[in-house]
């Protein structure tokens, strides 16, 4: 064998070698367990909505209570004002602090995996207090979970928070109004393709944050709204409620040829009010029609091109 066969023979073992290191390498690291492990936070806390109205002078107790289903964690109590960020329901926390007669300690506190901490407010309104409404959030806000394993744990942090929504007010009885931004629908509708689909959108005119409590009565159909809050000074988008669930407002049938009047109803909390507004449809086979002229213009121009073919 010349020197170079040797050498040729010898790369090709070289290079074996190197895929069996790279096997056993891969093997091993399916097998043994990581040395980075995620630990997953998972909190919990009740109740996730406390409403309330107070007379200024009183005081009003309240107990949360935090679970953890995740891993051990470092939690940091605030309470702070938040803000609509959009017309759906969902809030933006700021950074502005409760006032200081909502009292709770604020020091932060560790909560074991799988264990369970009461946290209690005390809502201490002064004589002096201005007839108002304050948006709060409570927010429990996490350090880096706490390393019980010797391993190296991801570095985040996470928020669980509470919604707080307190009216003072002197008689219990706050102004309270409304008006319908928009209660619309198709004015003109097939009626063998899509369902009716009714757009709401309701704004507090008034001191406090309330619920509309009504329906839509459509022919021999009603849909009834979800009672979700809507706090003084801005709009929302209303949907329905459905065993319990929150759907889109739409019809489950609608008439074939017709006008459909549709009437939003509903009052605000315990205010004798009724709120309306009419809203009409126009129903038409639109499908149906487009078919019969479609058949119609082809028997036409085979009845033309024979006429053409005769005449040739």
């Amino acid at each position: 064998m010349n020197n170079h066969q040797l050498l040729i023979n010898t790369k090709i073992i070289n290079f074996n070698l190197i895929i069996k290191i790279c096997l056993i390498i891969g093997v091993w690291l399916l097998i043994t367990p990581s040395a980075v492990q995620a630990q997953a936070i998972s909190l919990s806390i009740t109740p996730p909505l406390l409403e309330i109205t107070i007379k200024p002078g009183k005081e009003y107790r309240q107990v949360y209570g935090i679970i953890n289903s995740g891993s051990d964690v470092v939690l940091t109590p605030k309470i702070l004002y938040f803000t609509p960020s959009d017309d759906f329901g969902n809030v933006d926390i700021t950074t502005v602090e409760a006032p200081e007669w909502i009292k709770y300690n604020k020091e932060k506190f560790s909560l074991k995996s799988g264990s369970r901490r009461d946290f209690y407010i005390l809502i201490d309104v002064p004589e002096d207090a201005q007839e108002t409404d304050h948006y709060l959030s409570l927010v429990f806000e996490s350090e880096a979970p706490t390393n019980t394993t010797n391993q190296i744990g991801t570095q985040y942090q996470t928020q669980i928070a509470s919604n707080i929504l307190l009216t003072i007010s002197k008689d219990g009885n706050p102004k309270k109004s409304a008006e319908i931004i928009n209660f619309d629908t198709p004015q003109i509708s097939d009626s063998f393709l899509f369902p009716i689909t009714y757009s709401i959108t309701l704004a507090n005119t008034g001191n406090s944050f309330w619920k509309p409590i009504g329906k839509i009565i459509a022919n021999d159909q009603t849909l009834k709204l979800a009672e979700q809050n809507v706090i003084s000074g801005h709009k929302r988008q209303i949907k329905c409620v459905e065993n319990e669930e929150l759907v889109d407002c739409k019809l489950s049938k609608k008439p074939i040829l017709g006008v459909l009047s549709s009437t939003l109803e509903f009052s605000i909390d315990d205010d004798p009010k009724i709120y309306t507004k009419e809203v009409k449809t126009y129903i038409l086979p639109i499908t149906p029609a487009f078919f019969i002229i479609l058949i119609l213009t082809l028997m036409r121009q085979k009845f033309i091109f024979k006429l053409w073919r005769r005449k040739k």
